[in-house]
């Protein structure tokens, strides 16, 4: 993909077009927050075996993930209309100068961590949900044997 020269968002079309596109990555860094937020709640109520908690995080992840969706959309919208569709946030960032070049790094970097943050404590929420499963699956597989050995013991006195 061809880069543009650097230039400055001065005309009130484009200015307009930047500023929403601001506004879409900061609702996107807010909704990663929300989502690590959720995540580490469901890590605890894994931790403490509570299935209604870890049900209540999954549906909230639901939510989040058809917000996200359309955030994405509104995203591409924005970049469409600032000339920028298809780019990288680095190829918005070679490509704009001054104040808005500042706070599209800050942004750009903030939701950057916020995206790694998520990950990590989802693989975490992941594993531990693994872990849970696995431990339940053997209990009931025990409880079965357990079942089978007293039905053996009991049969022909009933």
């Amino acid at each position: 993909m061809p880069i543009r020269s650097q230039r400055r968002f001065s005309g009130t079309k484009e200015q307009i077009a930047m500023n929403e596109f601001t506004a879409v990555v900061e609702d996107l860094v807010e909704l990663f927050e929300e989502l690590i937020e959720i995540e580490q709640i469901k890590i605890e109520a894994v931790k403490k075996n509570m299935v209604s908690y870890v049900e209540d995080c999954m549906n909230r992840e639901q939510a989040a993930v058809l917000k996200l969706r359309g955030l994405e959309k509104k995203r591409e919208t924005c970049q469409k209309n600032m000339g920028f569709e298809g780019y990288t946030f680095k190829q918005i960032l070679e490509n704009t100068t001054g104040e808005e070049h500042s706070r599209l790094q800050m942004l750009f970097d903030t939701l950057s961590h916020h995206v790694s943050l998520f990950q990590d404590t989802n693989e975490s929420a992941r594993a531990m949900l693994e872990i849970s499963l696995h431990n339940i699956n053997k209990a009931i597989l025990r409880t079965h044997q357990n079942n089978a050995k007293d039905k053996k013991n009991w049969e022909g006195l009933i």
